[in-house]
């Protein structure tokens, strides 16, 4: 406890006296006494229901999690120049706003008063969560996809059975959970049934619904704005911060109309509770959807489980509905990894591959087993030979194995081709030294390479980067891109569809598409991630603060585009400011978004634009 006072005090020039409760006017002598009867060894006395996070525990994250970044972060000098971003102008103003959160106390001569105790645990409870949105909004100040922060015991959501879209410019009701709907007209007395899919919305709370989009944008963590506009939207209806204070939301219509929809907490079945917010919750008056919903036994299995949640309505990816010969390829984890068909209009056919992400190492098939490549290999090898082009719809991946867009992009390059192949740069930190200096020590005298990289010249990067004394190698790449020997060439056209729901590997794969020329990319753009993590068995990139309250992943290495040339393997000096696609998304060629055709039909809108695309090609 002694530490955790002297740093509280050494960043602390006053000791805010505003307490909740019978100490509301305290001096600081009597906030002094208050904090030694409470505190005792330690603080976890404070919380009078639940642990309550005082002002020097979260001035102890907060400082932690702060130094962490300093020293591991690998984009923090370059969201200066990206963003423009401050950040030592950031951590003053994480600090002050811990140090000007007043403590919510209650001594211990009056904890048998259940008012009062009630009072005090409520206002700690909703201390707790404005810290921990806090600590998101502060992670999201770096504008990065990949840079999260996470609850040790996360926070559950909250929603009203309506999920909202942007199309076309609006923000309209794109699914309903019609089970809640018809719970919630039971609770409230007001008929739901008229809310429909494709209507507009214009305020959410009394506020327009545009102003409460940026509202909420200030805890998305986004390397793009699209990304960020969408998660936002999203969190209108459905989150796990910035809870509020109502136990229900408003929604206007462009219509006229104004609906009261009740809020629900999802709490599912094994789901370990926070008390804090069961505290929270019951005050404000949200029920639970497992209590309110109710659970279901099974005798034989002698277990509880949910009533499952179903949203029905639009779903970004359901452009597969739209295909004849669908196959599907699930991952071990019983997840489709990829799907393949073929989109028939106007007599004439089109090969079509989703790649819904870069994770899964082998793929299914009923009960053959194929690597993930083989299982793009083999429909690829089905297209050439039946001479066909191929939509591929990257448009809902969230990425992977960094090593996967190289590989995909040589099964569907033509014969003889060679592309440069993606840059990496290093941030030197203690962890990234640490981590690739076991990589250079060689027990072999020597290595038999031809193309690519080798690990000395590896070793020179390093080397003059650290002689230099500067923060950043120059990017560099392994190896070329060469068209792939079991395919061997495919010739037919491509193109790709991407929004910025493709993500880190995925990233990847459409800056080569792009800067090979090798499809014609249709869409908005990608989601604009430039950083991933590096580890090894004894080395990794989680930090965890000494309360156990929040964990995070700091990206701890950089990616980039492609040089000019397949012979080049190091770049100029400065390249990571050039060539690091961070905040810097893949811009399609041809614009297309979400339309309400798409919204109706399964993305068809998406497919129709792609023929287009395609028969325009020469």
């Amino acid at each position: 406890m002694m530490k955790k006072k002297l740093l509280a005090l050494a960043i602390t020039t006053t000791l805010a006296s505003s307490l909740v409760g019978s100490f509301a006017h305290a001096g600081l002598t009597d906030v002094l006494k208050v904090r030694k009867t409470i505190s005792g060894v330690n603080d976890v006395y404070s919380g009078v229901k639940f642990n309550y996070l005082d002002r020097a525990d979260r001035l102890l994250i907060v400082n932690d999690f702060l130094s962490s970044v300093q020293l591991d972060y690998a984009l923090l000098p370059l969201k200066k120049e990206r963003i423009g971003l401050d950040f030592e102008k950031l951590k003053l103003e994480a600090i002050s706003a811990e140090n000007n959160a007043a403590d919510i106390l209650l001594a211990s001569t009056d904890r048998t008063n259940s008012t009062q105790r009630d009072a005090i645990a409520f206002q700690q409870a909703k201390s707790n969560m404005e810290f921990l949105d806090r600590m998101q909004a502060l992670v999201a100040s770096f504008q990065d996809t990949h840079f999260s922060i996470q609850e040790t015991i996360a926070r559950p959501f909250i929603y009203s059975g309506v999920r909202l879209f942007r199309v076309q410019g609006k923000i309209i009701v794109g699914s309903l959970e019609k089970k809640i709907l018809g719970l919630s007209t039971k609770l409230s007395g007001n008929d739901l049934s008229g809310i429909q899919m494709g209507d507009e919305v214009v305020a959410i709370d009394g506020v327009a619904v545009e102003d409460r989009i940026n509202e909420l944008k200030k805890y998305v963590l986004g390397s793009s704005d699209e990304w960020s506009d969408n998660q936002a939207i999203r969190a209108l209806t459905i989150r796990n911060f910035s809870y509020g204070d109502k136990n229900y939301t408003k929604i206007a219509f462009k219509s006229g109309a104004l609906i009261k929809l009740p809020l629900y907490v999802n709490n599912p079945i094994g789901s370990t509770a926070r008390v804090d917010v069961v505290s929270y919750m019951k005050q404000i008056g949200i029920p639970s959807d497992t209590s309110t919903i109710g659970m279901n036994f099974d005798k034989m299995t002698k277990t509880w489980s949910d009533s499952a949640l179903t949203f029905s309505g639009f779903n970004t990816r359901t452009l597969h509905l739209n295909l004849k010969g669908l196959t599907e390829l699930v991952d071990n984890d019983g997840q489709v990894a990829l799907r393949t068909g073929y989109y028939i209009n106007k007599g004439k056919t089109y090969g079509v591959l989703q790649i819904l992400n870069f994770t899964a190492k082998t793929v299914k098939v009923g009960e053959a087993q194929i690597s993930f490549l083989d299982g793009i290999r083999n429909f690829v090898a089905e297209l050439k030979e039946n001479q066909l082009p191929m939509v591929l719809d990257l448009r809902v991946n969230g990425g992977g194995n960094g090593n996967y867009p190289a590989a995909i992009l040589g099964i569907l390059a033509p014969e003889g081709a060679v592309y440069p192949g993606p840059t990496s740069g290093m941030r030197m930190t203690e962890y990234s030294r640490q981590l690739s200096e076991s990589e250079f020590y060689q027990q072999a005298p020597g290595e038999d390479q031809s193309i690519g990289m080798t690990l000395d010249e590896l070793h020179d990067v390093i080397d003059t980067t650290l002689g230099s004394g500067r923060e950043y190698t120059p990017m560099y790449s392994y190896a070329p891109v060469i068209f792939d020997q079991k395919v061997k060439g495919f010739n037919n056209k491509i193109v790709a569809l991407v929004t910025s729901d493709c993500v880190s590997a995925c990233d990847m794969m459409s800056f080569l598409l792009k800067s090979t020329k090798r499809a014609t990319i249709i869409g908005t753009h990608s989601n604009g991630t430039g950083a991933g993590y590096s580890s090894s068995s004894e080395l990794n990139t989680t930090w965890s603060d000494k309360l156990r309250v929040l964990s995070s992943h700091m990206p701890n290495f950089l990616f980039g585009l492609p040089g000019e040339s397949a012979e080049t393997n190091v770049f100029e000096t400065d390249s990571v400011f050039k060539m690091c696609s961070e905040n810097r998304p893949t811009i399609a060629d041809v614009k297309y978004s979400t339309t309400m055709l798409d919204v109706a039909k399964n993305n068809v809108g998406w497919l129709q634009t792609a023929v287009q695309v395609i028969e325009a090609q020469k």
